[in-house]
C-alpha cells in the first residue's frame, strides 16, 4: 500500500504544472554582431584635410532584465530590457604639413580612474521588447516556445567621418590650437548628442527551466532584431540571453 500511495504521489508531483504564473529574473547579453569599420577624409573651409578611421568593434556585451507570464492560455508573454555596449576607436589623421595623429579618448572618473587611465568611444544600445511566445511543453519542468514581438532601439551616436566633420565645421585648422583641441571638441559634441532611437522587432527561440514547487527558474533566449534606427554600420546578429530568476 505504501510503494502504491508512494507511485501515486510521485507521479501527482512530476506531472505538476512547474511553471509559474508569473516571473522576473536578470540575464547576461552576448550579441554576435558589431560596429563596422568606417573610414573617410573631410576638409574645413580653408582646404585643410583630416581623416577619419573609425575601426570595428567587438560584439556588444551586456545586462538585461525580463518579465513573463504563463498563465495566458495557448500563449505566454515576456517583457524584457537590454543594455550592451562595445568599445571602438576612432583616430583623426592630419596629414603634412600639420601631420599628427590623434586617437580619441574619454577621462575616466572614479571609481574607474583607478583602473584605467583614459578609454575609447563606447557605442551602446538599450533595447525594450515586448514578445508573445507558442509553448511547447515537452517535459513538465522544461518549456521551450517561439515567438515574435516589437522592439523599441536607444542608441549612442557614433564618432565617425558625419559626426566629425559636423564639428570641423566649426574649427579653423591652420590654427595650430585648434588642432590640438578638436579631439576634446569632438567629445563634447559626442556628450551633448541625442540618442538616436526607433521602433522595430525580433523573433525569439528560448527555453526556460523550473523544477516543481521550487520558485527558481532558468531560461535562455536567441533573438534576431530588425528594424530600428541603429546606426548603418552597425550588424545587429543574433543576441543571446542566458539567466534565471524568481518564478511564482
Amino acid at each position: 500500500m505504501k510503494k502504491i500511495l508512494f507511485a501515486a504521489t510521485f507521479a501527482l508531483f512530476a506531472s505538476t504544472q512547474a511553471f509559474a504564473i508569473i516571473g522576473i529574473g536578470a540575464h547576461y547579453i552576448m550579441n554576435t554582431g558589431s560596429l563596422g569599420a568606417s573610414s573617410g577624409e573631410i576638409k574645413d573651409g580653408n582646404g585643410v584635410s583630416i581623416k577619419v578611421d573609425q575601426e570595428k568593434s567587438d560584439g556588444l556585451r551586456g545586462l538585461g532584465f525580463k518579465l513573463w507570464i504563463d498563465f495566458l492560455p495557448f500563449v505566454d508573454v515576456e517583457g524584457t530590457f537590454n543594455i550592451a555596449a562595445a568599445r571602438y576607436n576612432t583616430t583623426l589623421i592630419f596629414p603634412p604639413p600639420i601631420d599628427k595623429t590623434l586617437p580619441l579618448s574619454f577621462p575616466v572618473e572614479a571609481p574607474y580612474s583607478m583602473l584605467f587611465k583614459d578609454a575609447s568611444p563606447i557605442y551602446g544600445i538599450a533595447m525594450g521588447d515586448v514578445s508573445i511566445t507558442y509553448p511547447f511543453d515537452i517535459l513538465p519542468i522544461i518549456r521551450p516556445y517561439l515567438g515574435a514581438g516589437f522592439s523599441y532601439f536607444v542608441s549612442t551616436p557614433v564618432v565617425n567621418k558625419a559626426f566629425v566633420e559636423k564639428v570641423a565645421e566649426t574649427v579653423d585648422l591652420t590654427d595650430p590650437t585648434a588642432v590640438d583641441g578638436i579631439g576634446d571638441a569632438v567629445i563634447k559634441a559626442l556628450k551633448k548628442s541625442d540618442y538616436e532611437s526607433g521602433m522595430g522587432g525580433h523573433i525569439i527561440a528560448g527555453v526556460r527551466l523550473k523544477a516543481p514547487i521550487i520558485p527558481i527558474a532558468i531560461y535562455a533566449n536567441c533573438k534576431r532584431y530588425f528594424g530600428g534606427n541603429t546606426d548603418s554600420k552597425f550588424s545587429k546578429g543574433f543576441t543571446f540571453e542566458l539567466g534565471g530568476g524568481f518564478a511564482l
